[in-house]
């Protein structure tokens, strides 16, 4: 049945597109709710250039898995380079693993969710020995959970919306000994696995989540111009405690600052499961975060087979 009076073959191109619209695990902001089928693998390329308190490059490639229909793994390797087209310097940035969890439809089928888990590895610079790779590395763990939702908007809008509650590393911790998992020791039930707040070196222990921070996320795309997909996202971060933590006066993701960030770009689908795109992130507030993100400007490409 058509909808808001739109010709059939849009409808049907449109209905056609519901589960692959941004065909890609995220958006350069957002998490989508995107599944690699089952025995089939992604490869994505990413070069972007950033603009902080100087010009920097990341580059970035992303193996995506589908492991079932409900699940599917991604990791990321990135490249960083100082200067944007002239390089002065480069090395190994940090390394991210990422599962998603499909969860199911619901409302009709117009509401889709999963859940996230990501784990960031410290292969690069810390971002307190100097201020050179901040905010492309951070040097050390983060965790990152939380759920990820789509909304289809009369079948024509797609909106992707995320939360996301990061545990990240302080200085000189050991981030996942806060785990206890010793069935034989009396200490593993006493802390709760880990899981207990109130018991001392506990993995949410208060004390060891001076440093985590929230993210919040949203993402609107449409299916209208296929095979040109636009989209625009926005994107916040915010420090949970008030406290003074290892990053907090680092001009950093969850640092002192709340940073907002909005973002355009366009895909374009060269086959169902090829497509590439440009994009652009930019800091509305950057006369105030002067060393944080000000802007970032990326190009991607993305197979899937």
């Amino acid at each position: 049945m058509a909808r808001v009076g739109l010709p059939a073959s849009v409808i049907a191109t449109v209905l056609t597109l519901n589960l692959f619209v941004c065909k890609s695990e995220a958006l350069p902001l957002a998490e989508t709710i995107y599944m690699i089928p089952p025995s089939c693998a992604e490869i994505r390329l990413r070069d972007e250039v950033w603009q902080t308190d100087r010009w920097s490059r990341k580059d970035s490639a992303i193996l995506g898995f589908g492991a079932a229909d409900w699940f599917s793994i991604w990791l990321q390797f990135d490249y960083l380079s100082q200067g944007p087209f002239r390089v002065k310097r480069s090395e190994i940035g940090d390394f991210h693993c990422k599962a998603k969890f499909y969860i199911g439809d619901f409302l009709n089928d117009d509401l889709h969710c999963g859940l996230l888990a990501g784990v960031r590895f410290p292969l690069g610079s810390e971002a307190d020995s100097g201020g050179r790779w901040r905010n492309l590395a951070l040097g050390r763990y983060e965790l990152r959970l939380g759920p990820f939702a789509r909304a289809d908007i009369l079948n024509l809008v797609f909106m992707d919306v995320n939360i996301f509650y990061t545990f990240r590393e302080g200085k000189g911790e050991d981030f996942w000994g806060g785990f206890y998992l010793d069935v034989t020791k009396r200490e593993t039930w006493d802390k709760c696995f880990g899981f207990n707040p109130k018991a001392d070196n506990t993995f949410f222990n208060a004390k060891r989540l001076k440093n985590d921070y929230l993210t919040l996320s949203a993402a609107l795309d449409t299916g209208y111009w296929y095979p040109v997909i636009p989209f625009i996202e926005v994107y916040s971060s915010i420090r949970v405690a008030k406290g003074k933590g290892d990053t907090a006066d680092l001009p950093i993701e969850g640092g002192t600052k709340t940073l907002f960030l909005m973002a355009a770009g366009v895909r374009y689908f060269v086959r169902e499961a090829l497509f590439f795109g440009f994009y652009t992130i930019q800091n509305p507030f950057r006369a105030r975060q002067k060393e944080y993100i000000s802007s970032v400007y990326g190009i991607e490409l993305s197979c899937q087979m």
